[in-house]
């Protein structure tokens, strides 16, 4: 008998029991630009999307909770396969050398003396969290995450201009200039930025190609939707809610309105709530002209909502009157808040709205999900810090750490970020983590999230950049169901042969400065390149950024500043390709 069954599994085609060990997953890349088309060779410095298609071979739909995490690394003789590089990612959550990593949340901090630092959370240890630093012409007015774009977008009031800083570079590129006071900028898809001029009091649209339209005057204030595709204007002249990409006007009031915020629910059904004194309007884009009428019991000046549009809370910074929380869905307040002070901001998780004090001492959290008809939800407490002398009279220190459920509090004096978690049940308790923030007092804080979205089943899209000149693969995985698979890209315009390192050499030029040499691994000086600078002291947590040219000599054009005491180690990596092997000074 056993001879017998031998014999019949001899007998099976090879054919059927290979397609039974196949795996149960599979997934497809592709590379566009950001304008939906294929992508040839990539530029390096510029964003492009990629898609990751998720396939079940066992039924039509992928199954459901699946996260996909992913980064671009080096094409190099001894990488790693992609399984044994996702098993090591995914059991030590750290990259190799040179990868571009394309998950979780990243911090971007603009200080008040105009410094930029880009920080991830995931490996701060006091002295490893700074990714990219930059110093911007004068403090910036406002900051905000262009996800699509792959980069911060910064207003500079006195200067007139719109600032891009990329991800997560820090390299610093002015995006417009002659504006009249900007003192707003957003993105959207496509590359379209909007920016609110209070100097002509006018909201402008400025497309991918540099082109500028004035699309609205009389513009007192601008807000954008969580999600990026509609903004909400508000002026003496009425409300507007436009869409981001298009500009198209959705739902437009003549009323005056003191503040107004677009709203989205679950079905993707936009609306537009508009504040005038003691007066709320909602209205929905199937219905624009009828206008839900919301009486508040007391004055307000602000809106605030959340990502699905179905809580809104009004309140005046100027004053520490409770906070209003209207349930959008029966279209009236359902519950005041007594807060211990003024509230200068709130912003908002999937699940928690935070309210910053205007001492900054502490943030009070309200959990969505306790809020009940029949009794008052409860406001969470989380103490920050000493309060200070001269209380906040703006907006710029919460920031949301989606998809993650929390969000980031700043407290400026400490120059500390604390780490609120949505699901916390420590009651009062202070915040059990943080990081440290670097370049300056912090005035303004965005977070970037640079992971992988699902945008329909099995369907994942975030946006790259390269950092240099070379070839890239991309590398993906599942974790669960254990799909794991490689992408190469084209190789970059313009790249470079492969050379062998190079060696630094540094003369001092006084007690803080240094003259940089570039030579190449046999002494041939390296001229009229353009190099990207890394100085970290042993000693201390004092890392820096900047970048530097080098003369037809090979020779630094611009001075390296130098901390005081302790050993320094000099990074540099060419634009063109050149590497270099680490420099190791000795200060006293």
């Amino acid at each position: 008998m056993r001879q017998l069954i031998c014999a019949l599994l001899l007998a099976l085609p090879t054919a059927g029991l290979a397609q039974e060990l196949q795996p149960a997953l599979s997934g497809i890349a592709t590379f566009t630009r950001l304008d939906g088309t294929v992508l040839g060779r990539p530029v390096p410095g510029e964003p492009f999307e990629v898609t990751v298609r998720i396939e079940n071979r066992l039924g039509n739909d992928p199954p459901a909770g699946l996260d996909l995490a992913g980064w671009f690394r080096p094409v190099e003789d001894d990488n790693l396969s992609c399984t044994e590089a996702a098993r090591s990612f995914l059991a030590t959550g750290r990259l190799p050398r040179g990868a571009l990593k394309l998950n979780g949340i990243l911090i971007g901090t603009a200080s008040e003396d105009g410094a930029f630092t880009i920080a991830d959370p995931e490996i701060d240890l006091a002295s490893a969290n700074l990714l990219g630093a930059s110093r911007l012409a004068e403090p910036a007015a406002s900051l905000t995450a262009d996800i699509d774009g792959r980069r911060f977008l910064a207003t500079l009031t006195a200067r007139g201009e719109v600032v891009s800083i990329a991800v997560p570079t820090a390299d610093t590129t002015v995006l417009a200039e002659g504006l009249s006071r900007p003192v707003n900028a957003f993105g959207a898809a496509n590359g379209v930025v909007w920016v609110q001029e209070a100097g002509t009091e006018s909201l402008t649209r400025i497309a991918q190609d540099g082109s500028r339209t004035v699309v609205a005057t009389g513009v007192h204030g601008v807000e954008v939707s969580p999600l990026g595709d509609t903004l909400a204007v508000a002026g003496p002249a009425g409300a507007l809610l436009r869409g981001a990409v298009s500009g198209k006007v959705l739902i437009a009031t003549q009323a005056p309105a003191d503040h107004a915020i677009p709203l989205a629910d679950t079905d993707d059904t936009f609306a537009l709530a508009s504040l005038a004194g003691q007066r709320v309007e909602i209205r929905y884009t199937d219905a624009p002209a009828d206008a839900i009428l919301v009486k508040l019991p007391a004055g307000a000046t602000r809106l605030a909502a959340g990502v699905e549009g179905r809580w809104i809370l009004a309140h005046d910074p100027a004053t520490d009157a409770p906070i209003m929380l209207i349930d959008v869905a029966r279209a009236r307040v359902v519950q005041t808040i007594a807060t211990p002070g003024p509230v200068s901001e709130i912003a908002f998780t999937d699940r928690a709205a935070y309210l910053m004090t205007a001492d900054q001492s502490r943030v009070g959290v309200l959990d969505l999900a306790t809020i009940r008809p029949d009794r008052v939800a409860p406001l969470r407490e989380v103490m920050l810090g000493q309060g200070r002398q001269v209380p906040l009279t703006g907006a710029g220190y919460l920031a949301p750490l989606w998809p993650q459920p929390g969000m980031i509090a700043i407290h400026a004096e400490s120059y500390t970020g604390f780490i609120i978690h949505d699901y916390s049940s420590m009651g009062d308790a202070p915040p059990m983590s943080a990081i440290r923030l670097r370049g300056g007092v912090p005035r303004h804080v965005a977070g970037f999230d640079r992971s992988f979205r699902q945008v329909a089943p099995g369907v994942f899209r975030t946006t790259a950049m390269l950092p240099g000149q070379g070839q890239f693969e991309l590398v993906t995985t599942t974790g669960i169901g254990a799909l794991s698979f490689c992408k190469a890209l084209p190789p970059t315009e313009g790249t470079a042969a492969a050379v062998a390192p190079g060696r630094l050499m540094a003369e001092p030029a006084d007690a803080q400065h240094v003259r940089l040499s570039f030579r190449t691994e046999d002494g041939a000086p390296v001229r009229d390149a353009v190099f990207s600078i890394l100085v970290s002291a042993l000693a201390t947590p004092w890392r820096h950024a900047v970048t530097l040219r080098s003369d037809a000599r090979g020779q630094a054009v611009d001075l390296l500043a130098l901390p005081n005491g302790g050993p320094v180690i000099i990074a540099a990596q060419g634009r063109d390709g050149h590497a270099f092997h680490p420099l190791v000074l000795e200060r006293p």
